[in-house]
């Protein structure tokens, strides 16, 4: 029984150093494998952000720039209420807001998620602003008259939807910084 044991032990001599040579080179081979691609990961990251980054800055100029446009103040400069009737003045504003927004909505990719609902949510708060002021004053009315009714609506409310969106995207810019 004894020299049965001895070619057995004679090939576990050879066989466990060989196991454990061979589990601590590829042990140590996957880690060094592992960082080398996180390391490529990271590099590729910081090379995209520095190319990325200039563009999402460009997205905030233009989400700014449209939250400008829509407010009321800059709105009602661009647009002439002049010889215009309260309902051809509603629609004019209408669609002025929903060009502003078809230009820029590819925007959208380039911010947060909590930005864009923000940016939402203050254009439909200015359109519901309008809708109501064009309730308020009825079909009859001058477009001077709804101007004025909007400007109010907006300027004697609570909260005002497009300085808050403002706010957010500044917000938003700062963490980039």
């Amino acid at each position: 029984m004894a020299n049965d044991m001895s070619p057995l032990w004679e090939i576990l001599k050879i066989l466990l150093p060989s196991v454990i040579v061979f589990l601590t080179a590829y042990f140590l081979l996957r880690d060094m494998l592992e960082n080398s691609f996180k390391k490529r990961e990271l590099e590729m990251k910081a090379k995209t952000a520095g190319q990325i980054t200039p563009v999402r800055l460009q997205a905030y100029e233009r989400l700014a720039l449209v939250l400008e446009r829509i407010s009321p103040q800059s709105l009602l400069m661009r647009i002439s209420p002049h010889d215009k009737s309260a309902p051809d003045f509603h629609q004019q504003l209408l669609s002025q807001i929903r060009q502003e927004f078809e230009h820029n909505v590819s925007q959208q990719i380039y911010v947060s998620p909590l930005l864009w609902q923000a940016i939402l949510i203050a254009k439909e708060n200015l359109i519901g602003i309008i809708n109501k002021s064009a309730d308020e004053v009825g079909k009859e009315a001058h477009a001077i008259v709804l101007s004025q009714r909007i400007i109010d609506n907006y300027v004697s409310g609570k909260e005002q939807p497009i300085i808050m969106a403002m706010d957010e995207l500044k917000k938003e810019v700062g963490k980039l910084f």
